[in-house]
C-alpha cells in the first residue's frame, strides 16, 4: 500500500485480517505512520552520516576555567533547550507536510483516524493540522480522499474553495486549462466557497465542476453509470477511455509519461477511442490504436508518432 494500491484479492485478505482482532486496526494504523516516517528520513539524503554529530573529545581545563566553562554550557545548553522547544512548536504548529508525486507514481498518505489521501500522479498537496483534524490543500493533479471510518471531517481545498466530507469517498482534481472537478463515490461532500456564499451539498455518483473563484459553483451533475469505477481506474494502474477522441487520449498520456503521444492526422486525432490501457505504456496504446484505425506509429526521439498509414 505504500506504493501502489492492493488487488481485490489482497483487499479481501486485509479485511479478513482486519476482522480476526480488533486490536489489528490500531497495529495498521501505527504501521503505515511508521512508513511515512520512513519517507521522511530519506530526506536527510545520502550525504548523512551520523557519525559527523558525535561529540569529539576535549581536552581538560583547569580548575577554575572549567567551572567557568561548566556554568557558561549550562546557560547555553538552557537557552538552546529554549530555542529548540520555541522552533519545534513553531514547526509542528505552523508548518505543513508537503508531498509529491512524480509522472507515473502513485502514492497513499494516512491522515490518521482511518482516512487517507491517495495522489494520482504528477500531484502535489500540502496537509495541515486544523483543531485536531486534517486540512488538505490540493495544489495541482489529482487525490482520491477516503475517510470512511474518520469520526471528524476531512477538508480539502481548492481553488478557493473548500470541502468538507464525513465517512465519505471522493475525487478532487486540478489540471493546467481546466476547472477544478470533484466526483463523489460514497458519502456526501459539501461545498463552500461560492460566489454568494452558498453551500452545495454533493452525494454518491455526483460531481460538480468548480469554476473560476468567485463565480457561482453550478448545478451538482449525475455520473453515468460505471463512470467513477473508469475515473478510479489509476489506481490499477489503468486508463479507462469510453469515447474520448484520440487527441484527448493523447493529453491524458501526457499526465503519467514523459513521452508524449503526437497524433499527426487532424481527422485521425477526432477518432473516439473505447478501452482499458495501462498507464505505463504509451507505446503500446500507440500501437492499439493504430492497429484499429489503420495507422503507423515511429518514434521520433524523445516522442511518439502516430500518423495515416500510405
Amino acid at each position: 500500500m505504500d506504493r501502489a494500491p492492493l488487488s481485490e484479492h489482497e483487499n479481501l485478505a486485509l479485511d479478513d485480517w482486519l476482522a480476526g482482532d480488533r486490536r489489528r486496526l490500531g497495529a495498521f494504523v501505527r504501521a503505515r505512520a511508521i512508513w511515512m516516517r520512513g519517507e521522511s528520513a530519506r530526506a536527510l539524503g545520502p550525504q548523512y552520516d551520523p557519525a559527523d554529530f558525535l561529540q569529539a573529545e576535549a581536552t581538560p581545563l583547569p580548575p577554575v576555567a572549567a567551572r567557568r566553562a561548566r556554568r557558561w554550557m549550562e546557560w547555553g545548553s538552557a537557552l538552546a533547550a529554549s530555542l529548540v522547544l520555541v522552533v519545534t512548536l513553531a514547526a509542528v504548529l505552523q508548518a505543513p507536510s508537503a508531498y509529491a508525486t512524480a509522472k507515473g507514481e502513485m502514492r497513499m498518505v494516512p491522515l490518521g483516524d482511518g482516512a487517507t489521501v491517495t495522489l494520482n500522479t504528477d500531484t502535489r498537496i500540502r496537509i495541515y493540522e486544523d483543531h485536531g483534524r486534517k486540512r488538505i490543500r490540493l495544489l495541482r493533479g489529482e487525490v482520491l480522499v477516503e475517510d470512511a471510518n474518520a469520526a471528524t471531517p476531512t477538508l480539502v481545498e481548492v481553488d478557493g474553495r473548500q470541502l468538507a466530507a464525513n465517512r465519505a469517498s471522493f475525487v478532487v482534481r486540478k489540471l493546467d486549462g481546466q476547472p477544478a472537478r470533484v466526483l463523489v463515490q460514497e458519502g456526501k461532500v459539501q461545498v463552500t466557497g461560492t460566489a454568494r456564499g452558498e453551500h452545495v451539498s454533493l452525494i454518491a455518483d455526483t460531481g460538480l465542476s468548480l469554476q473560476a473563484h468567485g463565480a457561482d459553483a453550478g448545478q451538482p451533475m449525475h455520473l453515468a453509470a460505471g463512470q467513477m469505477g473508469r475515473e478510479l481506474a489509476w489506481r490499477e494502474g489503468k486508463i479507462a477511455l469510453q469515447g474520448e477522441t484520440l487527441a484527448e487520449a493523447a493529453a491524458i498520456y501526457a499526465r503519467y509519461s514523459d513521452t508524449p503521444i503526437v497524433i499527426a492526422d487532424p481527422g485521425l486525432a477526432r477518432m473516439q477511442v473505447t478501452g482499458l490501457f495501462a498507464t505505463h505504456n504509451p507505446m503500446g496504446f500507440s500501437r492499439a490504436i493504430a492497429e484499429v484505425f489503420d495507422a503507423q506509429v515511429s518514434r521520433e526521439r524523445d516522442r511518439i508518432v502516430v500518423s495515416r498509414a500510405h
